[in-house]
């Protein structure tokens, strides 16, 4: 994008600025310094530089607002996926411990069955070749 100039309508007065972002955009921001003014203006007042100055510090509290409540918003949901996590961890770790078990007590019955086959044979009364 390349710089160019957009005229702008606040607080009854004209303003033109250079700028990349588009005019749309600008307008937008316009109108929110437009709708701050008036909540902190008297209508009808002609629009002076304690006027601007009380929008701009509103719109500052507005925007210091904003981050404290996404700081809240970003530790809650820290909180809230630590305690997922730990929970996931509990079940593998469970299941990991179930399935040793199982392959524990599949050998235990694995090496019983080789073991009650491996014994040896009972003596004969037949005389041995030796």
């Amino acid at each position: 994008m390349t710089d160019r100039g957009v005229e702008l309508h606040v607080a009854g007065q004209k303003c033109r600025v250079v700028t990349t972002a588009s005019e749309d955009e600008l307008q937008q921001l316009a109108d929110m310094v437009e709708e701050k003014i008036a909540g902190v203006w008297p209508e009808g007042r002609p629009v002076t530089t304690q006027a601007l100055l009380l929008a701009a510090i509103a719109l500052a509290a507005d925007v210091r607002d904003s981050k404290e409540q996404s700081t809240q918003i970003e530790s809650h949901a820290r909180k809230a996926l630590g305690g997922l996590l730990q929970r996931v961890d509990g079940a593998i770790a469970s299941s990991e411990a179930i399935a040793q078990e199982r392959e524990g007590r599949r050998k235990r019955n694995s090496n019983r069955g080789i073991a009650a086959h491996a014994q040896p044979d009972p003596p004969s009364d037949e005389p041995s070749d030796g």
